[in-house]
């Protein structure tokens, strides 16, 4: 079948390749100019099935009103500062109730565990080369917090996700270079989560998926899609509106018109998520992380990737803001000289990254039939996308096909958010 793929973030290139896989001749729509020009570019490269990842489903706090309280602590800017923020906020905390969290939290792993698997065998199939290490410490400030975490850890083992609890002498006999000073009463080793570069990933797939026939086209703006015979797109580039007809639309990105939106009735309430990374040269390699260091009292990861330290912190809800936060670039170099001091080469290169993620208002992807003929989505995946992506990519391409999948998609279902 002839099958267009709209968007060519980590998302769309992994759903571009398990089509091309299945044998369907596939063409990808972009409007950067380039692969990966959004979200994919500078994430944490964290695959975490364990869920430990920063922002990755709304605070699953009591009431409402607790959520919404709770949540909006967390992020970087106040969410009360503008009427949308605040509207933001709501959106991704009211529709979330606290009683399917252990369930909705157990599905996220459920796919984490998949997408990791499928991820997994790309790499060794395609023989790829990608800079990887294994192995996710979660440091933890006092008894109490940890104490907290004994429902979720028990989860952890029930799903055999692999989680240890640490002292902090047992902490820094894998992380050598975790200052002494760095403030923690334990660590949870989740030897199952990885660092894997998701951009350099992608960039490698996407020319794997080029050599099996699989035409990119960037600068192209989706414009409108039509419903004639066949899923017409109409795509805006440089050389004036052209038409593309194919015989399915997969949607990999959240940035389509809201005019095709509301016409389409393809009605997926996604809320904007923006985070920050910085990346910074290895000065001393004994001084830098051997994997990833996540300070769950900061919302915060610090990882290598390659000769990099990647720090990625920060949250902000609702519009993008017009200017970096210096609060929080201020803070990842904090954080960067307080638990691996002396580990980042400064002059050598320093990139701060600001991009947004969209998300579903209960944490999970849509990944299924949008409810318009031979229209998928496979949408807002938030912080959660380079975890989930190789997974829902395998899943919706087995939608396509009429197979049976791997996991039971009824909780990703797209129509699960217009009910």
């Amino acid at each position: 079948m002839k099958i267009a793929v709209v968007g060519a973030g980590v998302v769309g290139i992994a759903t571009a390749y398990e089509l091309a896989t299945d044998g369907h001749t596939v063409t990808v729509f972009d409007k950067s100019a380039a692969a990966c020009e959004e979200a994919s570019f500078a994430n944490s490269g964290l695959v975490a099935p364990s869920m430990f990842l920063p922002y990755a489903l709304p605070s699953a706090k009591g009431s409402a009103v607790l959520r919404f309280l709770d949540t909006g602590r967390r992020l970087t800017l106040s969410p009360w500062r503008s009427l949308q923020q605040m509207k933001s906020l709501r959106r991704w905390t009211h529709a979330y109730k606290p009683e399917t969290h252990a369930k909705q939290l157990g599905i996220a792993r459920q796919l984490g565990r998949y997408s990791a698997e499928r991820l997994a065998h790309v790499l060794d199939y395609n023989q790829m080369e990608v800079e990887r290490s294994e192995g996710q410490l979660v440091l933890v400030r006092t008894e109490q917090e940890l104490q907290r975490f004994q429902t979720d850890l028990e989860a952890l083992k029930n799903l055999e996700i692999a989680c240890k609890v640490l002292s902090p002498d047992e902490a820094r006999k894998l992380e050598p270079a975790l200052h002494s000073a760095a403030p923690f009463h334990a660590a949870l080793h989740l030897s199952a989560d990885q660092v894997v570069n998701c951009r350099q990933f992608a960039l490698e797939l996407k020319a794997i998926t080029q050599k099996m026939g699989v035409n990119y086209q960037f600068g192209a703006d989706l414009q409108d899609l039509g419903q004639q015979s066949h899923p017409t797109l109409t795509l805006l580039n440089t050389q004036g509106a052209e038409t593309f007809t194919a015989d399915h639309v997969v949607l990999c990105t959240s940035q389509v018109p809201r005019p095709l939106l509301a016409t389409q009735h393809l009605h997926i309430p996604l809320v904007e998520l923006h985070g920050y990374a910085l990346s910074v040269a290895v000065r001393e390699p004994l001084n830098a992380p051997r994997s990833a260091v996540h300070v769950l009292h900061d919302n915060l990861v610090i990882n290598r990737l390659g000769n990099r330290i990647r720090v990625s912190a920060g949250a902000e809800l609702g519009p993008k803001p017009q200017v970096k936060h210096e609060q929080v670039v201020n803070a990842m170099y904090r954080a960067l000289e307080l638990y691996f001091p002396g580990a980042a080469n400064y002059p050598a290169g320093t990139q701060v990254w600001h991009g947004t993620r969209h998300a579903t208002t209960d944490g999970l992807p849509a990944v299924g039939p949008s409810g318009v003929p031979s229209v998928w989505l496979n949408i807002g995946h938030g912080a959660c996308g380079w975890t989930w992506a190789c997974g829902s990519a395998r899943l919706l391409a087995d939608q396509i096909a009429g197979r049976p999948t791997t996991l039971t998609l009824t909780s990703m279902s797209p129509d699960r958010l217009s009910r």
